[in-house]
């Protein structure tokens, strides 16, 4: 099984640790042993257990930040930018800890947690930003680090690709040829590089060739065929990028990976073993089970204000499609009229919400609907369900799901039965795990995007899945429950006051100005 550590992010973190681990230590024997600051004292109880609580927040936070991308070594202000930020969270959660913790064994001086972080940021600056991109430059100048690459795609796309990673001195990538399933171009030579077959035998082409990655370089293909091509170079068991047009929002939502000028949506297979499957199974028992008996109050205080609020049950059961689409019933807290409200006004409201619900999703999820990612007509949405989905509260529930293995606490979303029979085929690769409570699209991108691409995001969870790629999602799971930040509800009211205020074109065109350094081709 191939390890979803690659070497270059397993070195990083060493150093980083190494960093850490010398910047902190050096702290306390200055203010203690060394009686440089103070008269000589001993080493305080929490001297270890400190360094080692810092050293685990400093590798979460630079993973979420994304310190262990190629990118950050190319760029110094990034770099920079994103070390000081990391550094401000970390110091942030650190100080909470001793706040609540309240434990002899986490330090509480002032003087040492300061001059810790200012110490290790200033070597981290050094090592990070000055020493390793030279470092790493001059490696990739003599060739000791260097990958040889198939790029997929003998077309005009393709040979842009190639051109642009020959002549990029950053470039770390040795093409050995082109491979094109249109036979015409069998033996024939793009960049100087030989076609040296079609992707139904790439993976005897990269034993052959001891290719380490794989390029896919195709933009004028459609999504399905272009899946298809993506399934069987993961058999060939090696990295690959693809650098499609059709992944833009990917590469947009998730800030992906990027080498030599070049943002890429990067696959690194083999990450199914049995062990992963029981690790994330153990996480998912003990994480809902967990999150059940901490909620149970809220539980309570939500169920009353749900009854209170409109009439009707306090839970919605509905049948769901799940892995390998096979349907389950999922819970959630009532956001909506009671289909069987007692006054008939209700009633034929909840019937015309479905109706109109059912037709925007069949033309949404059959890409018939342009710039609209929501129904407009929430008349069947409740005073307290408004509250709920804001912030996500009504699904709570569904921590009774994964904890009976219907679903898990990171995946894809699940659909209704009557949502499946509008998907086209290709939609269809999302249930080939189980859905999730949070995923990669209610994180990134929420209800800003098309279904089309929903699914691509999913599909870029599925492709990439590690518990480490898990972990991420939960965290930043956080941050959006807490804000609110890109539910359905506030989307509305923020286009209201972009369109008002006309912030949107300017917000716009910030963006394209920032990635404008990045090509994409």
């Amino acid at each position: 099984m191939r390890s979803p550590f690659s070497i270059h992010k397993t070195l990083l973190a060493v150093l980083d640790i190494t960093i850490t681990v010398i910047g902190f230590s050096f702290t306390f024997w200055y203010v203690f042993p060394s009686g440089m600051y103070y008269n000589s004292r001993p080493y305080p109880v929490y001297f270890i257990p400190s360094i080692l609580t810092i050293v685990i927040i400093f590798l979460i936070t630079f993973q979420l930040k994304g310190l262990y991308k190629y990118q950050v070594l190319t760029d110094s202000f990034v770099h920079i930018q994103t070390i000081l930020n990391c550094y401000v969270y970390s110091l942030v959660v650190f100080v909470l800890m001793i706040f609540f913790m309240k434990t002899e064994y986490i330090a509480d001086s002032r003087l040492t947690i300061g001059l810790g972080f200012l110490f290790s940021f200033i070597l981290m600056i050094i090592s990070r930003v000055i020493i390793l991109p030279r470092i790493f430059c001059l490696f990739v100048r003599k060739g000791i680090i260097n990958k040889k690459a198939l790029i997929v795609g003998a077309g005009i796309h393709g040979r842009d690709i190639c051109n642009c990673l020959d002549n990029n001195p950053e470039s770390y990538f040795e093409i050995v040829g082109f491979v094109d399933d249109n036979t015409k171009h069998a033996g024939t030579h793009f960049c100087g590089k030989e076609v040296l077959g079609t992707s139904h035998n790439i993976a005897k082409l990269v034993k052959t060739f001891n290719v380490k990655e794989i390029i896919i370089a195709i933009s004028n293909i459609e999504k399905e065929k272009l899946l298809d091509i993506i399934d069987r170079c993961k058999t060939a068991g090696v990295v690959i990028h693809v650098i499609s047009e059709l992944f833009l929002k990917v590469y947009e939502k998730l800030q992906v990976e990027e080498f030599g000028g070049l943002i890429t949506y990067r696959i690194v297979p083999g990450q199914n073993g049995v062990v992963r499957s029981a690790a994330k199974r153990i996480i998912d028992v003990a994480g809902s089970g967990f999150l059940l008996m901490l909620s149970t109050p809220l539980f309570l205080i939500i169920a009353l204000a749900v009854k209170r609020d409109s009439h009707g049950p306090t839970f919605y059961r509905s049948e769901v499609v799940g892995r390998g689409g096979r349907t389950f019933l999922t819970y959630k807290f009532r956001t909506m009229i009671d289909k069987h409200a007692v006054r008939d006004l209700d009633r034929q409201r909840y019937n015309e919400g479905r109706k109109k619900h059912t037709e925007f999703m069949k033309n949404f999820i059959q890409g018939k609907v342009q710039n609209e990612y929501y129904l407009n007509d929430e008349s069947r949405i409740t005073r307290v369900g408004r509250f709920l989905r804001k912030y996500s509260f009504d699904e709570l529930p569904q921590l009774i799901n994964v904890f009976k293995g219907e679903m898990s606490l990171v995946g894809p979303r699940f659909c209704s039965p009557e949502e499946y029979s509008f998907y086209k085929p290709w939609h269809k690769q999302r249930f080939a795990v189980k859905p999730g409570i949070t995923g990669v699209w209610q994180v990134f991108a929420r209800s800003a995007v098309s279904y089309d691409d929903m699914v691509m995001l999913d599909l870029y969870y599925i492709q990439n899945k590690s518990l480490l790629f898990d972990l991420e999602i939960l965290l930043r799971t956080v941050s959006v429950v807490l804000f609110g930040r890109g539910s359905r509800i506030i989307d509305k009211q923020e286009d209201i006051r972009m369109k008002v205020s006309g912030k949107g074109k300017r917000t716009k065109d910030k963006g394209a100005r920032r990635k404008a350094g990045s090509r994409r081709f």
